[in-house]
């Protein structure tokens, strides 16, 4: 949920790091809009139930917090195994998006889908034992939590999106300085969870989640607002993290999504409150 510091972080080769799944998701979503018969109209509030997400959520975190006091690193590498399987099946559905608005394209789909969900199931296996390097192990998780982001992102509606990402930002700065986490769970349970949801940069930690709500806002702007307000919501959101670098450079931990999220969504509330004027 933070960014920790080291000494004298590179600025520059840390915020090419979190661009470029940015920037590749604004082709991911190029993908989604092309497909977007496949995905059923997704973004529309029909058959959308907020209220049962919110108490699934909280039902999965309640479980997730009691399984990490109990199995500490156990339960933290089974969270990130979750997640890469996860992010492995979105991106067969975004695949599988993308080759659906092409009239051909379904068969092809089918031959591909079978390997990569073999090698997906692998690595996150893999992932899960620990058979993976920290670097390798960090990318698999960065590419699965980007690309599960961006699923999100087209699926939720965006009047769910814009609140929920905004409680988030609200959120992680609190949950950073109360340490509720620390006394929820314990030190131990603590620094498993750490090191399993952060992504190692030059003298620095960004958190996965970070990541993932990221994705979410920039595709969720290209989908629901055209290209030209996701660049503006993608540079905005990089100069948010930036700012947050910077920050960061002076203290030991900062939250990784405040300011990023609050000036990412700005051209989507900007655009969702035109049409009321």
């Amino acid at each position: 949920m933070g960014t920790e510091t080291g000494d004298g972080p590179s600025f520059v080769k840390s915020l090419a790091v979190i661009a470029l799944p940015l920037l590749v998701i604004l082709l991911v979503a190029e993908v989604v809009l092309h497909g977007e018969t496949a995905l059923n109209n997704s973004n529309g509030l029909t058959g959308f139930d907020p209220l049962t997400l919110g108490f699934v959520s909280l039902l999965v975190l309640s479980v997730l917090f009691y399984e990490l006091k109990k199995h500490g690193e156990r339960t933290a590498r089974l969270l990130m195994a979750g997640v890469t399987t996860s992010g492995m099946i979105a991106g067969l559905i975004l695949l599988q998006a993308w080759f659906a608005s092409a009239s051909t394209g379904v068969g092809v789909f089918y031959l591909l889908a079978p390997p990569l969900a073999y090698a997906g199931f692998y690595f996150s296996f893999r992932d899960y034992t620990g058979s993976l390097s920290r670097r390798r192990a960090g990318i698999l998780r960065a590419v699965s939590v980007t690309v599960l982001g961006a699923v999100l992102g087209a699926f939720l509606p965006v009047f769910f999106t814009i609140p929920f990402l905004v409680l988030l930002s609200i959120l992680d700065p609190l949950l950073i300085e109360s340490n509720i986490l620390k006394r929820s769970v314990g030190m131990s349970a603590l620094d498993s969870l750490t090191t399993a949801t952060t992504l190692p940069l030059a003298g620095l930690d960004v958190g996965l989640g970070d990541l993932m709500a990221y994705s979410m806002l920039a595709t969720s702007s290209i989908v629901n607002s055209a290209i030209l307000a996701a660049l503006a919501t993608t540079a905005l959101i990089l100069t948010g993290v930036l700012l947050t670098l910077r920050i960061a450079s002076s203290r030991h931990i900062v939250a990784g999504l405040s300011i990023p999220l609050w000036l990412g969504v700005l051209p989507s509330i900007i655009l969702m409150l035109i049409p009321m004027i």
